[in-house]
This record gives structure tokens, sequence and C-alpha cells, in this order.
């Protein structure tokens, strides 16, 4: 029997993140909501992520991965955008993990509100919630005004109609949330924090700092 399309395009790119990646990986294949795919750019890693991953990719067959040159997380997503198969796009980073019900729950929105596009929701951060504001040199803000891929389920045409992610080394979740709402998405709220946002290891400060919302 052949089984359903996937509902949601689970979009994670990552660069020398072996020793954390296996938990992103699982907090993927626990999810309470079946349909999905899995999509990973390893983006030029010279550690162990591509063994890794095809390793995964042998025992998951909704897992799909791809190896390029190292050119940038924002790059990286939209290869991935293009390759999408669900109408639904959600975005894992390779540090980060998802609670088994993160899907389900959006799937519940989606089915209650089909006329929503984006769907914003808090992170559960594990370490300090404080980050470097945008707009404020040298000021930390809480991450809860922020814009992070980890807040966002998107539909893929309305992400594909702004033209992706800007090439940006900052800031381009901030931009690219401007982008929807001056394309006129339509945008609603979930109250829970299933995404689970670590900064408990010393790569995440210079990996990512998150714009002020």
């Amino acid at each position: 029997m052949r089984s359903p399309p996937p509902l949601f395009s689970i979009v994670l790119p990552t660069h020398n993140r072996a020793a954390l990646l296996e938990r992103a990986l699982a907090s993927v294949v626990a999810q309470h909501e079946p349909r999905w795919e899995l999509l990973i750019v390893d983006d030029g890693s010279t550690d162990g992520t591509w063994p890794l991953l095809c390793d995964w990719r042998m025992r998951e067959p909704r897992l799909h991965c791809w190896r390029q040159p190292n050119r940038g997380q924002s790059v990286s997503r939209n290869r991935m955008l293009q390759a999408a198969q669900a109408p639904w796009i959600v975005f894992l980073d390779s540090d980060d993990e998802f609670e088994p019900q993160h899907l389900a729950r959006r799937r519940a929105a989606i089915e209650s509100s089909p006329e929503v596009d984006l769907w914003l929701s808090p992170m559960r951060v594990v370490g300090s919630s404080l980050v470097p504001c945008l707009h404020h040199p040298g000021q930390l803000i809480h991450v809860d005004r922020c814009i992070g891929v980890g807040m966002l389920a998107v539909r893929r045409e309305s992400i594909l109609a702004v033209g992706g992610f800007p090439e940006l080394g900052y800031a381009e979740e901030s931009v690219l949330m401007q982008r929807l709402l001056a394309d006129g998405v339509r945008s609603a709220r979930l109250d829970e924090r299933s995404y689970v946002y670590h900064r408990g290891h010393a790569d995440t400060i210079t990996r990512r700092r998150m714009p002020s919302g």
C-alpha cells in the first residue's frame, strides 16, 4: 500500500554538527504526526556528518540529503525549498530538536484554520533566553522578541512567492518575515513551545545571532 504524501517538508541545513545532529534526527523520527519528509543539506562538513546521514538514510526512507561546498544556511535552505514535496515547510536547526507533538500540533492548527498561510510559535530555550539585538548592538533581549526559523510553519507556495531566504550572513529570518507579511500572507500564532532551541554549547552563539522582531 502506497504511503500518503507528506504534509510537512522539514528543512535542515547542517555544517560540522555530527556530534549534535543525531538528537535532531531522532526528534523527527519520534513525531506523532507521520506525514513528513526530512530534507538535509550537508553544507561542506569536514567531520563525520555525511557518513552519519548516509546511515540514517538507509534506515529512514523519508530522509533525503545532499552535499555541497560550504555556501551558508540561506543557500542551503533555498535548495531544499525547491526540492520540497509537501505543501507546508517547517524548519529545524541541526543542534535543536522537536518535541514529539510538534508537527501534530501544527497539523491540527492547519486543519482548523485553512485560511492561514503562516503559523508562528515561541520556542522552548535550553540555556540563556537572552540574545543580541539587531537594532541595538550590545543590548540583549529575550528570544521571544525575535524571529527564528524554528518559530515558523509556512506554506511552500508562500515562501517561494517571495523568493525564499535572502542570501545574507545575518538577519535573513527577519528579512524573510518582512517579505512574507508585505506579500499579504495570513498569519496566526500558537502558544505551545514544542521547538527546543539549544543554546548550551559554544558554537551556537557565533552560529546564529537571532535578530529582534
